[in-house]
């Protein structure tokens, strides 16, 4: 994926989880289950 895809992924997931992603923290997110571990971390907390 290239960096507009991860821009756009990131902005996806703040739309539908409702919640603001830091730049390094997107910056960490790779593959899937990164996304999936980020999202029920952030969820749970």
């Amino acid at each position: 994926a290239d960096s507009l895809d991860i821009v756009e992924l990131v902005m996806a997931m703040e739309e539908e989880f409702e919640m603001e992603i830091p730049d390094e923290d997107a910056e960490k997110i790779v593959t899937v289950q990164d996304v999936i571990n980020y999202v029920n971390q952030r969820l749970n907390e």
